[in-house]
């Protein structure tokens, strides 16, 4: 259980992070356009380890295919084809520009948390758990 609950705490603290660079960071473009993306992608994994325990490969793989699947979704302009309302939460989360670098950043993301995974950190977690 131990090992959860460094996810769920990483996982708040990744998201407060995110609220961070939304509400008071997003006149930074590297911060917004980059750092964001990478650290959404680590939010995910972290959020799903917090409630289950699954393989960290694959895993990763399925979030950064999610990533992936979102940012197509902005390519076809989803957001706008479904017609929500600019600044919806379902709009923001949907997003409306697609940029190649995101998924970049989504695959930077998805190896540099695989990395995190197997520090001594959160394997010191695991192993209490």
């Amino acid at each position: 259980m131990r090992g959860r609950r460094r996810y769920a705490l990483l996982a708040l603290f990744l998201f407060a992070m995110e609220v961070l660079i939304a509400m008071r960071l997003a006149h930074v473009p590297f911060v917004r356009g980059s750092l964001g993306d990478v650290l959404v992608v680590v939010l995910l994994y972290c959020l799903v380890l917090c409630i289950r325990d699954v393989d960290r490969l694959r895993l990763a793989a399925a979030v950064f295919l999610f990533a992936c699947a979102v940012e197509l979704a902005q390519y076809f302009e989803l957001a706008r084809l479904l017609r929500l309302r600019p600044g919806s939460v379902a709009s923001i989360v949907l997003g409306s520009a697609f940029e190649w670098t995101d998924i970049l950043c989504y695959f930077v993301g998805c190896v540099g948390v695989l990395v995190l995974d197997r520090s001594r950190w959160l394997r010191q977690g695991r192993a209490r758990s």
